[in-house]
């Protein structure tokens, strides 16, 4: 009884290093790859693909292994209970009730910024918004900062195709020149500031969320430019990026953002 556990553990370490290189190949795999990928003797290994492929989590054909469904549905299940707004809305409503500011999590799509996830503050005066609606670019923090990501030659995919873009205010940059001065300066500094560039009186913050993934993610604070002001950003951006750096770190956060945005949320997209 007492080895009765070390041999079981290894056992499922083994299952699972199978599972994993059959789930890692765009081909199925026969015997012979397995053995030599896994280094384990062969008696082992058909002894647990036998188990795997009883039990619906290997697919046999003519060709070798494949994955099998139960994979498949477990992954479906882990899709729908890896819900983005559920994942990260308590991060964000920590960082509204520490701010005082609205909190927003944005990808790009196409020439516009998803806004993923919001949390406003709990106070009668706050910027609004709302998950799911689309801004522009060119004039808001989050899509300054997310297009900070992406090489030069991918820009112009997310920037409107004429010359001078639409002017919210006194202070929208409405040309490539301007933006990609802007851009450099944001790539330097390690986040963006929208300046009133797409409402009056509305100040945005925003940091990339670093992640595994490759997911180009941003998170940003807004709110009355009083309340955003030089020293005021000074005094939230290390708690921006603290959020944005445990965001980045939960998986189920960037597992779900890919299921449910697909490649949009990709870098160089």
């Amino acid at each position: 009884m007492e080895q009765a556990t070390p041999y079981h553990s290894q056992g499922l370490h083994r299952a699972l290093s199978i599972l994993k290189t059959v789930g890692a190949s765009t081909v199925p795999l026969g015997l012979a790859e397995l053995a030599g990928e896994l280094d384990l003797p062969k008696s082992t290994l058909v002894r647990l693909l036998t188990v795997l492929e009883e039990s619906d989590f290997l697919h046999r054909d003519a060709s070798g292994y494949s994955i099998g469904h139960a994979v498949l549905e477990l992954g479906e299940t882990y899709r729908k209970q890896a819900n983005v707004a559920e994942v990260a809305a308590p991060y964000l409503r920590e960082l509204a009730r520490i701010t005082g500011l609205t909190t927003n999590v944005g990808i790009l799509e196409g020439r516009w910024v998803l806004h993923v996830v919001v949390e406003e503050p709990d106070r009668p005066l706050r910027f609004r918004s709302a998950s799911g609606s689309l801004d522009f670019t060119y004039s808001t923090g989050l899509g300054k900062m997310l297009m900070s990501a992406l090489p030069v030659n991918r820009l112009g995919a997310h920037l409107p195709a004429e010359e001078p873009w639409q002017r919210f205010t006194e202070h929208t940059i409405v040309d490539v020149e301007g933006m990609f001065a802007e851009l450099d300066v944001i790539r330097d500094r390690g986040y963006s500031i929208d300046q009133q560039e797409r409402d009056l009186g509305v100040v945005c913050m925003a940091v990339p969320i670093p992640n595994d993934g490759g997911v180009n993610v941003a998170l940003s604070v807004a709110g009355p430019s009083g309340e955003l002001d030089a020293m005021a950003r000074d005094r939230h951006l290390p708690v921006l990026q603290l959020t944005a750096q445990q965001l980045g770190e939960n998986p189920r956060f960037i597992s779900a953002l890919g299921a449910t945005h697909g490649r949009s949320g990709a870098e160089g997209q």
